[in-house]
């Protein structure tokens, strides 16, 4: 149990890699062959995603979705959500427009075959997926960007991470030994 409630939250502590370092999703060897985003994401304007997908997945009817997740320069992370895409066949497109003092934009693709099988790209999600990060972001103690003020405020607390482990692992040790008092 342990080791699954770890697993969880690895997507949110490995969030902190390579700050400022945009990450692409692979897409050799899938049904889609490319994705374009911007290079950077800006609070408030309109931030486009495009998919081309490969001959074969335009002509059997696959729908494309994307899951956008936004992370804000205090260190919390939105919901994720799984957002439809617009067009047919091969060219899809959809765009969101990121909130105020986002630090960086994750996304996956889902494509809905014809036979209303998902799929997930990349499989592992956010931990391996697409990320764009802001032109005036924060992560820890770095910070980056070409549209930020002389001073950009760091937050106080670090990512909520290390203290969500924590309560956890209290938790799941209280749990253990209640179990073994019975």
């Amino acid at each position: 149990m342990l080791c699954l409630v770890l697993m969880l939250c690895l997507p949110y502590a490995a969030a902190a890699d390579n700050p400022g370092v945009n990450r692409t999703i692979e897409v050799e060897g899938t049904p889609i062959d490319s994705i374009g985003v911007p290079n950077v994401s800006t609070d408030g304007i309109e931030f486009t995603i495009n998919i081309t997908l490969s001959t074969e997945a335009a002509n059997n009817g696959t729908i494309v979705e994307w899951t956008v997740q936004q992370c804000i320069n205090s260190g919390v992370c939105n919901p994720p959500e799984r957002i439809s895409m617009n067009g047919s066949d091969a060219n899809w497109t959809s765009t969101i427009t990121p909130v105020d003092t986002h630090s960086y934009v994750n996304y996956d693709i889902v494509l809905t075959y014809a036979d209303g099988e998902d799929e997930k790209f990349p499989e592992d999600g956010f931990a391996n997926g697409g990320k764009v990060w802001s032109d005036c972001w924060v992560s820890g103690e770095d910070s980056g960007g070409n549209n930020c003020p002389e001073t950009v405020v760091l937050p106080e607390e670090k990512l909520p991470a290390p203290a969500l482990m924590s309560t956890i692992l209290i938790g799941l040790s209280a749990a253990l030994i209640a179990k073994r008092d019975d």
